[in-house]
Order: structure tokens, then sequence, then C-alpha cells
């Protein structure tokens, strides 16, 4: 389970609050508010995964270190759920907006003090001359509005800082978001990878005693003959393609995958084994009828055909269980000629 970046950059109403317990937490565990765990620490308070509080629950009670490896790990598997380190521009931000937070908390203290300071001071010269005169009540009340204008002006310095941080906040938000997005697409194709296929069975697992879903597998026949005759530059055109070919026969809820090599996956959401063998042919067809020419020499290339396997969900099915299950299939449909469908 990891924790969506778009839940930590949404503030919640008490984020000030959890901001500087968070900072707070990271002193009592001897730690400095750096990126990685700050957003651990912040991400505990606000009960925003269950499985972070757990690992770090145990040194908050002892009040003792957390190693760095474990901020670290805890960061990597449950914060970007990608597996990758953050940039060292979207670290330098964040840094700049923790310290620049943490600064604007002690100057709001600094200020609420001097203020308070200053009102004990009048109230005392008050009531140590009660009835006194004029004069001295005067001054008193002059110091007080003096106070007052000056913890205003420092307050909307404050504001100012902070709003700041908060445009800096809101970019790195984007930032780790584009990251995310970007570690689960397989770059030659546009089409989901398998981080980004293990999420969206993640999501659809959860939901799936209520709504079936179905799985394709897609395999292109007789692609290393081509890729050995032809080029891997045409092979990857050819990947291109067909994945483009899945694209345009799916819906917007569906999801292509290039599950590896020349093998691909389609999971249909709420789809009955009888829908996802008919979205299976029309993918097969549109293949099918693919004329593809080198643009070199203009050569045309031999006719290109896919193999296609369908599972749909079963009560308790894992991804794993579906998966092979479309690619029994697949194999199957493999054995049997080529170019052909085959429902599990």
């Amino acid at each position: 389970m990891f924790t969506d970046v778009r839940l930590i950059a949404d503030a919640p109403p008490d984020a000030e609050r959890l901001s500087a317990r968070a900072l707070a937490l990271l002193k009592d565990l001897q730690t400095g508010p750096v990126p990685v765990s700050y957003a651990i620490a912040y991400v505990h308070l606000a009960g925003l995964n269950g499985e972070v509080s757990g690992a770090l629950q145990p040194f908050v009670e002892q009040g003792t270190a957390v190693p760095e490896k474990i901020w670290r790990d805890l960061y990597d598997h449950h914060i970007l759920g990608s597996g990758g380190a953050m940039s060292d521009s979207m670290s330098d931000t964040l840094q700049r907006i923790l310290t620049s937070v943490s600064a604007n908390i002690s100057e709001a203290r600094r200020s609420t003090d001097d203020f308070s300071a200053e009102v004990r001071r009048a109230v005392a010269e008050i009531d140590a001359t009660p009835g006194g005169p004029p004069d001295v009540l005067l001054a008193a009340a002059k110091r007080l509005l003096t106070a007052a204008e000056s913890t205003c002006a420092r307050a909307g310095a404050l504001q100012a800082r902070l709003e700041a941080a908060m445009a800096d906040a809101e970019q790195l938000r984007a930032e780790l978001e584009e990251q995310r997005r970007a570690a689960m697409v397989d770059p030659l194709t546009g089409l989901l990878n398998r981080r980004g296929m293990d999420a969206e069975f993640e999501a659809l697992l959860q939901v799936g005693a209520t709504k079936g879903f179905s799985v394709l597998m897609v395999d292109i026949d007789r692609f290393k003959a081509i890729n050995d005759s032809f080029g891997h530059s045409v092979g990857d055109a050819l990947i291109r393609n067909v994945a483009q070919a899945i694209r345009g026969c799916i819906r917007k809820t569906d999801h292509a995958v290039r599950y590896g090599g020349e093998e691909f996956l389609v999971i249909l959401p709420e789809t009955t084994g009888k829908r996802a063998m008919i979205v299976a042919e029309a993918i097969r067809t549109k293949v099918a009828s693919l004329r593809l020419v080198r643009r070199t020499d203009n050569l045309q290339l031999p006719a290109i055909t896919v193999s296609i396997g369908v599972a749909s969900s079963y009560a308790g099915d894992d991804a794993d269980a579906i998966v092979n299950r479309a690619d029994r299939a697949m194999y199957q449909s493999k054995q049997e000629g080529r170019n052909q469908v085959t429902c599990a």
C-alpha cells in the first residue's frame, strides 16, 4: 500500500497543526526536518497510512532515533509508490518549504510572545497606578496600540511567506504527480507498464467481490522473426502500431498495458466474459487489417496478427490467478494456429 502524494499535498483543515506536530516529532526522534523524514512523520500523524504508522510507532513510544534506512524504505515503499527516489530539484524544493514553514512558525511564536509581554507590562503599570495620572494611562495605551500594530504587520508578512510556501508546495505536488505517472507508463507505447498494471489491479480487486472484470492477454504472432528480419526499429514501430490499435478498441475506463516485449494485457472493468470476447475480436481484427511499410525503402511488412486469451474474474481471485488464466488461453490460441481468440 502506498500513500498518494495528492493526499499529502491536499492540506487538511488542521495542516498547520500537523506540520508543527511533525516537526516536534522529528525532534523527539532525533531527526532533522529533511524531506523524507518530514513526509513520513506527517503521514503518520495525519493517519494516512496504517503501515507507515505501524512501522514508526515503536520508535515513537520509546522515543528512540529512527535509522535513516527505515525512513528511506518507508518513503520509497509507501509514499512515492514508484520505487524511485525524489529528484534533487524536488528534494531541494521540499527542503525549502519545510525550512520556510519552520521559520514562519517560530516567527509567529516570537510575535505572539512579544505582544503578550508588552500587554503584561502595560497591565502591570496600570495596576501599579490605580486612578493615577492620565499621562501614565495614555502612555500604556499607546504602547499597547504600537504592539498591536507591530503584530499585525508581522502577521501580514508571515501570511505572504506562507502563501509563497504554499505555491512552492503546489508546484512540488504537480512535479511529484508527474513523476508518479511517468513511473507507471511504458515509454515506447504510452501504455501502462507493469507497475501501472499492479496499481489498477489493486484498485479493481478492492471492489472485485461485487463488480467483476475481465482481462485480455495479447501477443504479436511471429514477432521474433519480424524483428530479426527487419531490425529493432521496425520491431519497435510494430509494437507501437499494435498498441495504438488496442487503444482504439477499448473504452476510456479500460486499461491497456505493455506486459513485456511483444505482449500486451488489457484490463476491462465491469466487463463480462461475453463482452470481453467481443473486445478481443475487435482487437484481433483491427491488428490483422494493419498494413505496415518500412519508410527507408517502402517495403511492405508481412501481415501482422495477434493471439489473444480472455479470462474473467472469479470471487477470491488475485491478479496472478486471472492473468495466468488469460495467459494460458492465449497460448491455446497460439497452439491452434494463431490469429485467434480463446476464452479461459
